[in-house]
């Protein structure tokens, strides 16, 4: 998974879009999730880092990250 390069993530949570001007709310996981996948980590260090970071079991951590990457397809923002 990667991100189109076109965007700014504020330490609120507000993605910034530079491409089409328009923004979006990110929760802490979708925070989370969004500055691994900027960072270049693949499914499985993210993944880990989820069940790590907020104590989740796998198969939440797999369904977060599932649905966090349906979303960013379905915006467009990733290629």
């Amino acid at each position: 998974m990667s991100l189109k390069e076109d965007f700014t993530l504020s330490k609120s949570g507000f993605l910034f879009d530079h491409s089409t001007g328009l923004t979006y709310t990110l929760n802490p996981t979708g925070q989370f999730i969004f500055r691994m996948i900027a960072d270049n980590k693949d499914a499985l260090e993210i993944r880990a880092a989820l069940t790590a970071e907020f104590e989740i079991d796998d198969d939440t951590a797999s369904r977060d990250l599932e649905d966090f990457h349906r979303q960013m397809q379905e915006l467009g923002m990733t290629d």
